[in-house]
């Protein structure tokens, strides 16, 4: 198939492109098709706008209005893995770029061709100038997020990235890029395949929800004081013995948690061992890629997407080899709950350095257990306490194993881990909803056999 075009001066592009990628050949026999077809431009359906262009970065927080940037569409809908907020205030005064649900939410610049669907999960949602904001008018929002995710949206989006230095989406293209308008059955199988996939997703966050709640309530966290104190003391000897001078790490909210934790007298390492198969590319011989998870991969519900990556351009992070059942989990800035378990689908793909690789010893605990336990809040604080350095917190490996871990009986764990099952068997079932949403969108193209 020929990967190359010639394209004559009468037939390029009303804005008068000159980028050969522009005319790829794949983008030009799209067109061909789509001339074919029922297809309006995309502001004749939705109204188009952005987020917000104000530097808003001293009103970030910990709580509060959920503010999104393209890192955040990485899951279709929206990704919780690493989400940031700001006061009800600042929120207030960027109603321009205030999201709701039913609006289609693309990445235009880093992220690009990422999409997001907005649901009622969120409530209030702004956002930066990274995100484009499409606001359906005349065709459901289900079907305009499913097109523009399909091949056949991105195609027609990576087709109209502009610039140099810093590569982008404009909104007067974003505007005029085609849409195929589908008969009322393409419409509403795209429409409920997408809603089923949603309420998946809900079952799915639900059972893991759960999984945590049944966790921390058998090992005795669900009613445990975590007030802040406003002052207390420690004798030296305890800074001395812990190595420790920062009154943060003494605070009796944490040494709660510490004192329930280490009651049965084991740690990390006695549940799970530290799995450091290191990658070595020059050893790929015949092998052209390979599948690689970085942190940015992890997602909310406790898995990891795993992406194709050159052998040639392998980044230095790419360290650790990975089997299923390990749990991989974030040693940088663990306070972000960033921990996944490896699927069989995974074995053999590479982590980044930025995580632990612990597998759980089969004797001890189960893989959906620890997972579980790694992700449950005050867990994470407690891994944030023992972070060193201030523009770049990671804890150590050698400390993360050490930190203290409470196991509940047979029984419970039995529970959990069947609670994390059914959850990913959701998760998965989302995922073929989707795809099959996505796949029909393309039918409406690919029929005419353009590719």
């Amino acid at each position: 198939m020929a990967v190359w075009s010639c394209v004559e001066i009468d037939n390029l592009s009303e804005d008068f492109r000159l980028d050969a990628e522009h005319y790829q050949p794949e983008y030009l026999r799209q067109e061909k098709a789509m001339a074919k077809l029922p297809h309006v431009e995309l502001r004749s359906v939705a109204d188009i706008s952005d987020g917000n262009h104000m530097s808003i970065a001293e009103d970030f927080a910990e709580e509060g209005i959920r503010y999104l940037r393209g890192q955040d569409l990485s899951d279709f809908f929206i990704s919780d893995a690493d989400p940031i907020y700001i006061p009800e205030q600042t929120y207030a005064s960027l109603s321009r770029s205030h999201m709701f649900p039913g609006d289609v939410l693309v990445g235009i610049v880093g992220t690009i061709g990422s999409v997001g669907l907005v649901t009622k999960r969120h409530g209030k949602l702004t956002g930066n100038c990274k995100l484009a904001i499409i606001r359906a008018r005349s065709l459901p929002a289900e079907y305009i997020s499913t097109y523009l995710a399909s091949r056949v949206g991105q195609n027609e989006i990576q087709r109209r990235v502009r610039g140099a230095v810093q590569m982008g989406l404009i909104l007067p293209d974003i505007k005029e890029l085609p849409i195929v308008i589908p008969n009322d059955a393409q419409r509403d199988a795209v429409v409920n395949a997408v809603k089923g996939a949603e309420r998946s997703r809900e079952r799915c966050r639900e059972l893991i929800y759960q999984a945590e709640s049944l966790l921390a309530n058998s090992i005795g966290l669900t009613n445990l004081d975590l007030s802040e104190s406003i002052f207390f003391e420690r004798p030296f000897a305890d800074l001395k013995a812990a190595e420790r001078f920062d009154a943060e790490y003494f605070s009796p909210r944490y040494q709660r948690v510490l004192e329930i934790l280490a009651k049965n007298g084991r740690a990390i390492c006695d549940v799970a061992d530290l799995a450091e198969i290191r990658f070595r590319p020059e050893k790929l011989k015949g092998s052209d890629t390979f599948q690689y998870i970085e942190i940015g991969s992890v997602r909310g519900d406790g898995l990891a997407d795993s992406e194709t990556v050159e052998v040639a351009e392998a980044p230095s992070r790419a360290q650790w080899i990975v089997e299923p059942g390990d749990i991989i989990t974030s040693t940088v800035r663990p306070i972000r709950r960033l921990s996944a378990l490896i699927t069989p689908e995974q074995s053999g793909n590479v982590c980044s350095s930025g995580f632990a690789v612990l597998r759980p010893k089969p004797d001890e605990i189960e893989p959906e257990v620890l997972l579980t336990f790694l992700r449950l809040p005050v867990i994470c604080e407690i891994l944030d306490l023992h972070t060193t350095a201030s523009m770049y917190p990671a804890i150590s490996t050698t400390r993360l194993m050490k930190i203290p871990i409470a196991v509940p009986n047979q029984s419970i764990r039995d529970e959990v881990v069947a609670k994390v099952r059914a959850a990913l068997t959701a998760r998965a079932e989302a995922a073929r909803l989707l795809e099959a949403a996505k796949a029909e969108v393309e039918r409406l193209v690919l029929k005419t056999s353009y590719i």
